[in-house]
C-alpha cells in the first residue's frame, strides 16, 4: 500500500516541479461569458502543447501527442500502443463560479476490449481528467476522469480498487461516433458530489486538467483528438452552442515519438 501511495504522489509532483503556464482568470460578466482553459492556439503545429507536462515516471517514454490544425483551429492529436502517458496542465479555477466545463473530442480508434472497471482492461480511447481537490490525508489529488469507453454504457460511473484511483464517468461509448467531433458538457460540482459523496469546499480550486489516450493494458491501438476546453458559469446552461462543429472530421495521422 505504501508503494502505491508514494507512486501516486510522485506522479503528480510534476505539477509543482515543472514550470507551467497559469491561466489568468476573469470574472464572468454575463451568462454567456466563459474562460478558455486551453485552445492550443499558441502552440506550433507538430509540437507538444505548451504549458502541459507529464508525470516524472513518464520522462523516458515517447509522447505520442502533437498539435494539428483543421480549418485554422488547433487541436491535440493523440495515440497510444502501449506507453500510456498522461498530459496535465495546471489550471487555477474556482469550480463554484465556473462549474460547467466543455470541450471537443474525437475518437478514431478504440482500444479493443477496453473496460475502465478493471486494471487488466483499463484503456480509454479518450479521457479528460479534472483534478478538483486534495484529500486531507497525504494530500492525494481527487480526480474525476471523463471517458469515451470502448464497452461501457454512457452514464456508467465507477472506480477501480486502490488508493488514489480516480472516479470515472462514461460520456461516450463504442464506435457509433468514431471519426466525428463531439462536444461534451460536464458539471464539476454535481459530478464531485455524486462520486466523492460530498460538496466541494467553498475555498476549493481545481488543480489541473489532463488528457489520456491509452491502450497499454489491452495491447491494442487508441487514437483520439482534443480541442477547445472552456469553463462556464452555471447561468450559461441552456445557452452553450456546439462550437465544435467548425472542426474538420478528418482522421488523425500516425504520430512519431517525441
Amino acid at each position: 500500500m505504501r508503494r502505491h501511495i508514494l507512486a501516486w504522489l510522485a506522479g503528480f509532483c510534476v505539477l509543482s516541479i515543472h514550470p507551467t503556464d497559469h491561466q489568468s482568470i476573469a470574472h464572468a460578466q454575463t451568462a454567456a461569458d466563459y474562460i478558455t482553459l486551453e485552445d492550443f492556439a499558441d502552440t506550433p503545429v507538430d509540437s507538444l502543447p505548451r504549458g502541459w507536462r507529464w508525470r516524472s515516471k513518464d520522462d523516458d517514454k515517447p509522447k505520442l501527442y502533437a498539435i494539428h490544425e483543421a480549418n485554422g483551429q488547433h487541436y491535440l492529436a493523440a495515440q497510444d500502443t502501449g506507453h500510456s502517458v498522461v498530459l496535465f496542465k495546471r489550471i487555477e479555477l474556482n469550480p463554484h463560479q465556473y462549474p460547467i466545463v466543455t470541450w471537443c473530442w474525437r475518437v478514431d480508434d478504440l482500444p479493443v476490449g477496453g473496460d475502465e472497471r478493471y486494471t487488466e482492461t483499463n484503456d480509454s480511447a479518450a479521457a479528460v481528467h479534472i483534478i478538483a481537490s486534495k484529500t486531507f490525508f497525504l494530500g492525494i489529488p481527487r480526480q474525476i476522469k471523463y471517458v469515451w469507453s470502448t464497452t461501457l454504457e454512457p452514464g456508467t460511473i465507477g472506480r477501480r480498487k486502490g488508493i488514489g484511483r480516480p472516479w470515472f464517468v462514461v460520456l461516450e461509448s463504442g464506435a457509433e461516433k468514431v471519426g466525428q467531433w463531439v462536444m461534451e458538457q460536464v458539471d464539476i460540482e454535481h459530478d464531485y458530489q455524486r462520486t466523492f459523496t460530498g460538496a466541494l469546499p467553498d475555498d476549493e480550486r481545481t488543480m489541473a486538467i489532463g488528457v489520456l489516450t491509452d491502450a497499454n493494458q489491452t495491447r491494442s491501438l487508441a487514437r483520439a483528438a482534443y480541442a477547445d476546453f472552456r469553463a462556464w458559469p452555471r447561468a450559461a446552461l441552456g445557452q452553450i452552442t456546439n462550437y465544435c462543429a467548425t472542426l474538420s472530421c478528418g482522421q488523425t495521422t500516425v504520430l512519431s515519438p517525441r
